[in-house]
C-alpha cells in the first residue's frame, strides 16, 4: 500500500526549510531523507544500482531525525553516493534510546548525470519540529546551505 508522504520546501532567507510528512513516523522520516537528496540534486536521475543499511540512533525523536539525515549527508559527502530511495522499517524504543533501522538506494555520484544542484553543510537542530496526529507524522528541519 503506497502511504500519503510528501515533502516541500518552506519560505527561508538563506537556507532550505523542509517540510516532510507521511502516516506514520518512519514514512515521515523516509520522505526527509528524500528532501534532504532533493536539495542537493535530482533525485529521479538516481538509479538504485545498491543499497544502504541505515541504522541509527537518538535519545529522543528530535535526536533521532538529526541523526538520520545526518548519517545521510555522510554518505553522500564521504562514500560519494546519490541517493534517491528512502525506506525506513522501524523507529523503535530500546533500552533508553530510540533506534531507527531502514535502508537507502542509490549509485555513485555524477555531478552533471544527477543535475548537482546545491551544497548542505549541515543539518540543524534551528526550527526542528515533530508533530503527531492521527493518521499523520509531520517534520519540520532545516538544512544549512
Amino acid at each position: 500500500m503506497e502511504g500519503s508522504g510528501g515533502y516541500k520546501f518552506l519560505e527561508h532567507v538563506t537556507d532550505a526549510l523542509v517540510e516532510a510528512w507521511g502516516d506514520t513516523l518512519e514514512e515521515a522520516f523516509a520522505q526527509a531523507g528524500q528532501a534532504l537528496f532533493e536539495t542537493m540534486l535530482d533525485t529521479k536521475s538516481v538509479h538504485p544500482k545498491a543499497n544502504e543499511e541505515i541504522q541509527t540512533i537518538g535519545h529522543d525523536e528530535k535526536e533521532l531525525l538529526y541523526n538520520y539525515l545526518e548519517e545521510l549527508l555522510l554518505l553522500f559527502e564521504i562514500k560519494q553516493l546519490a541517493l534517491g530511495g528512502f525506506v525506513v522499517n522501524s523507529i523503535s524504543p530500546n533500552q533508553g534510546e530510540i533506534r531507527l533501522k531502514g535502508k537507502a538506494s542509490g549509485e555513485p555520484y555524477n555531478r552533471i548525470r544527477h543535475n548537482g544542484k546545491v551544497e548542505v553543510k549541515g543539518i540543524t537542530y534551528h526550527l526542528m519540529e515533530i508533530e503527531k496526529h492521527p493518521g499523520k507524522v509531520t517534520v519540520r528541519f532545516l538544512l544549512d546551505l
